[in-house]
């Protein structure tokens, strides 16, 4: 199951070479839901063959849903990949 860790400081950078990012923010009408982004990120570091460098997968983008609901997509998603890792990130 992967962890899910709180949203970083502006400060900090991400640890996790394999993490799944899940952002929300308010619409701008006010409704129930939010605007929802869900992506994959990984990183291949030099000498893996191929490619190096950070990839991104977008994997919901800007889709009207709760915060609950992004995270349990996020969550299935991570359990069917083996990303180890959930970072939450929420805008109001």
């Amino acid at each position: 199951m992967a962890r899910v860790k709180p949203s970083i400081r502006p400060s900090e950078t991400y640890t996790e070479p394999n993490f799944v990012r899940v952002y929300t923010a308010a619409q701008s009408e006010p409704q129930t839901n939010r605007l929802a982004t869900i992506e994959h990120l990984s990183y291949k570091p030099k000498g893996d063959g191929g490619r190096s460098g950070w990839n991104c997968s977008t994997i919901v983008d800007g889709e009207a849903m709760s915060k609950e609901d992004a995270l349990f997509i996020a969550r299935n998603y991570a359990i069917e990949h083996n990303v180890p890792v959930i970072y939450e990130c929420h805008s109001d």
